[in-house]
């Protein structure tokens, strides 16, 4: 007996409000397969017809770069930032949102890894734009410069807050590489991160400029 089920019929969108919600249902299918993933799994995943995925993207390369540039944005990591407790010290806050820096560097890095290995070319070919737009990564340090100056009170730095940023995010990706090379990306790598925050609040140095002990 075939199943008699009428199809599901795609509910009222906007093209871009369509978009989005396609690469939100896709983007964890994407995460696993890479460019292996099939238009049906895509179709199934969104719960609509391959057809309705094909009027919102011209073709699956262009689906993928939006999944790229989807798991670039800080959104949710700005709000988990901003979450960070204010009466923790100002150390332990670095410390909380640089680990959360690096969870969204893994789990960026391991997406773009695995499109790779896929075959998908993520520069984007001769005749698109590259995956992750650099007006993108753009916004990005912006939303992610704000979300950190909102852990800083005022007084306690004496450089600017996107300086800070700046080496927050340097000092994270340096733990990524190192993770990458030696394969440990599964270690829990919060004390690395509160070592390198203590360097970068209070300097290497035993003494100051003027011989006394900090």
């Amino acid at each position: 007996m075939t199943d008699q089920r009428p199809r599901r019929r795609a509910s009222a969108m906007s093209p871009e409000q369509r978009r989005e919600a396609i690469v939100a249902a896709v983007l964890p299918l994407v995460r696993e397969h890479g460019a292996h993933v099939t238009t049906k799994q895509i179709a199934q995943a969104a719960e609509i017809a391959e057809g309705t995925v094909f009027r919102a993207f011209r073709d699956k390369t262009e689906l993928l770069q939006a999944c790229v540039t989807a798991a670039l944005r800080p959104d949710e990591l700005c709000d988990r930032v901003r979450a960070v407790p204010h009466e923790l010290d100002v150390a332990e806050r670095l410390t909380r949102a640089g680990v959360l820096f690096l969870d969204h560097f893994t789990r960026f890095g391991e997406l773009v890894h695995t499109l790779a290995a896929s075959g998908f070319d993520l520069r984007g070919g001769p005749d698109r734009k590259p995956a992750g737009l650099p007006e993108v990564r753009e916004q990005f340090i912006r939303d992610l410069n704000d979300a950190l100056a909102s852990l800083i009170e005022p007084g306690e730095l004496r450089i600017p807050t996107d300086d800070l940023a700046h080496y927050l995010q340097s000092l994270v990706l340096g733990i990524r590489f190192t993770a990458t090379v030696l394969d440990t990306g599964d270690a829990d790598h919060t004390a690395a991160i509160r070592a390198r925050v203590d360097v970068l609040l209070h300097g290497a140095l035993a003494t100051d400029h003027t011989g006394e002990s900090r």
